[in-house]
């Protein structure tokens, strides 16, 4: 298990949910942290706490819409000027809206791709050059179990989810076959984890919420174990994806069966 003492770590996302709580355990790693988030009062917050733990390490804020490619450019910019090199890349920011396929506008669909999958996407294209030049470094794409199955009210989610898992999936394997295999991908995808951005969606049959701290834990073993893949809960989703090889219709009545065609019906989400 390799060590994160003194490595540059970008978290985007990082004011709220399992962002801020990854920022707090690599800073007891003693990694320096570079935080992006859209809310510039929640970065402020986080970066006085992680001062109050005491610890020796650089910390920066960074505001920034990461659904603006220039304002990402620029905010990239701005870390490379601070912290020279990115060791790790934990691309975290997210959106959901919850509403079915012809109540959501374009627009919604755009911002929820813009968000999910491409400021995720500009991030790493973003960083990825000088992590090959060494050929080190770490990105993770917090994905979700909405990346590897669709549900009622979530079409726009798990369609960046999706492209999430398979932009992940290629690009791991196509660092190991042009020689960068020293950079490590690691997608995540986790059940609903209780943060409140899924506030109102009901769990489905004996599938309770992740507990935001354990989601965050898990993230921060798999940078320092450099794991392909986090799944949480791990052995519901592998059965998930097992379940998918049985019959279509009876694997949807089986999710019917369990809650998940009525799971989003009583979303509401966070402000």
């Amino acid at each position: 298990m390799k060590s994160l003492i003194n490595k540059n770590i970008i978290i985007t996302g990082a004011g709220s949910g399992i962002g801020r709580l990854m920022a707090l355990r690599f800073a007891a790693e003693s990694s320096n942290l570079a935080l992006v988030d859209i809310n510039a009062a929640a970065l402020k917050a986080l970066k006085d706490d992680i001062g109050k733990k005491g610890v020796k390490i650089s910390v920066n804020t960074y505001t920034c819409d990461i659904s603006d490619r220039t304002a990402v450019s620029r905010t990239v910019a701005g870390i490379m000027r601070d912290f020279t090199q990115v060791d790790v890349l934990i691309n975290n920011a997210g959106v959901v809206i919850g509403k079915a396929f012809l109540d959501l506008s374009l627009e919604e669909f755009h911002r929820t791709m813009d968000v999910n999958f491409w400021g995720h996407l500009y991030f790493t294209k973003a960083v990825l050059p000088g992590m090959t030049a060494r050929n080190s470094g770490n990105i993770v794409n917090v994905a979700s179990s909405s990346g590897l199955l669709g549900m009622p009210l979530l079409s726009d989610y798990a369609a960046s989810k999706f492209a999430e898992v398979g932009f992940s999936e290629a690009l791991r394997r196509e660092l190991k076959k042009f020689g960068h295999g020293g950079v490590k991908i690691t997608c995540v995808c986790p059940y609903i984890i209780d943060t409140g951005m899924f506030r109102g969606f009901k769990p489905m049959l004996l599938s309770p919420f992740v507990k935001p701290d354990r989601a965050a834990a898990r993230i921060v073993r798999a940078v320092k174990k450099d794991h392909p893949y986090v799944m949480l809960p791990a052995h519901s989703i592998r059965g998930m994806m097992f379940l998918k090889l049985l019959p279509t219709a009876f694997f949807d009545w089986m999710l019917k069966m369990s809650g998940g065609d009525s799971a989003m019906d009583g979303f509401t989400g966070r402000p």
